[in-house]
């Protein structure tokens, strides 16, 4: 098979005449459903990872988030984060915001 160039310049020949195109299945989450399980000892060697984001925060971590970025990035110009400096009220919203737990406890 030739280049994306060879391709193209195909396109005008007739259906005869032009390349053969190889075409590949990319399988769709229905047809990953209906695949055979992976080996057991395959998925037990893999580590699980989580990842934690903003999607998948807990409520009261999104409103301490927003409560704070709102106060550094809109009412306060004492605040500096880059340096750590906060004026009293920012470094209260910090402290709870790095005490507020990202997952939902249940």
């Amino acid at each position: 098979m030739g280049n994306l160039f060879d391709l193209i310049a195909g396109l005008n020949k007739p259906a005869a005449e032009r390349p053969a195109l190889h075409l590949v299945e990319i399988p769709t989450p229905e047809a990953a459903a209906d695949a055979p399980p992976a080996p057991a000892a395959e998925a037990a060697s893999e580590p699980q990872h989580f990842i934690r984001t903003a999607a998948t925060a807990s409520p009261a971590w999104l409103a301490v988030r927003d409560q704070f970025h709102s106060h550094i990035f809109g009412d306060c110009p004492c605040c500096h984060p880059p340096t750590g400096r906060y004026c009293p009220t920012g470094a209260e919203l910090r402290a709870t915001y790095d005490t507020t737990p990202m997952e939902l406890t249940p």
